[in-house]
């Protein structure tokens, strides 16, 4: 989630404790902006793939012993036309990389509308324990309101595909609540193509999120932030975040995930 995006240091070491408890508490939620925004009304917002967007270093980010720090060098999107392909971890070194991409629309009448958002999303491999070239952490995904003039809280809703296939929890899908995230269904871990559905209506607080068809018991989250803008602004999300290294590794996985067709209409 950009340099605004990036929790404090308390926050991160929460985020790899739980890692190493096996809950993976990935970042979708956490997203704040610094990038420019584009000024928009009610309308509706589509593409075939993620360009346009913006990309940046999310806050699901670890360096092993030895390893320097997560940069804009360690993750990419590949605009191909008809999708983007998300990579984190592009240089193999021992971390975990966080590619977050965004599309951020500002304007004061955003927290009175009713936003609904969509695209398909899915992964060119399966993790697997066997190791190999490429693995996964999480994929993520999320809408959200930041109303920086009232409430100073983001509002909205999340997911977490959990894909680290050392975890027990392999193939959950977590939704964002406002004390972190919680269980909320579960999808195989496969190659095929999914897609997800957001609502998010702050004049009505109320949110749903859909995958492949099944509404995930997602709660209307509110999380404050601080040090953010004073601007009222929405943002869609997509995300991935690559396999957690182990704390002395000198190399690690790459991580892919694919997005298309996504849709974005306020009223």
């Amino acid at each position: 989630m950009d340099t605004d995006i990036l929790r404090n240091t308390t926050s991160r070491r929460r985020f790899l404790s739980l890692l190493g408890a096996g809950v993976v508490a990935g970042t979708a939620a956490s997203a704040g902006l610094a990038a420019p925004a584009l000024a928009v009304g009610a309308g509706t917002s589509t593409g075939s793939d993620l360009a346009g967007w913006t990309t940046i270093v999310g806050d699901g980010v670890y360096a092993a012993a030895g390893q320097s720090p997560v940069t804009d060098a360690d993750i990419a999107a590949e605009h191909g036309g008809t999708q983007t392909r998300l990579r984190a971890n592009v240089r193999n070194r021992g971390v975990m990389a966080h590619v977050l991409s965004f599309h951020r629309l500002t304007d004061v009448s955003m927290m009175a509308m009713a936003h609904r958002a969509a695209y398909s999303f899915r992964m060119p491999f399966v993790p697997s324990a066997a190791g190999g070239a490429r693995n996964a952490q999480t994929v993520e995904g999320g809408l959200f309101v930041w109303d920086g003039i009232n409430t100073r809280v983001d509002h909205g809703t999340a997911f977490q595909w959990v894909l680290n296939p050392w975890q027990s929890n392999f193939g959950a899908i977590l939704v964002w609540t406002d004390a972190g995230w919680k269980p909320g269904g579960y999808l195989k871990p496969d190659t095929g193509w999914h897609t997800v559905s957001y609502l998010v209506d702050p004049a009505n607080q109320a949110v749903e999120l859909v995958i492949d068809g099944v509404k995930l018991p997602a709660p209307y989250s509110r999380t404050p932030k601080s040090g953010w803008g004073t601007d009222v602004s929405a943002r869609l999300q997509a995300e991935a975040i690559s396999i957690w290294p182990g704390s002395t590794a000198t190399w690690g996985p790459q991580h892919e995930a694919e997005f298309k067709n996504w849709s974005w209409t306020r009223g």
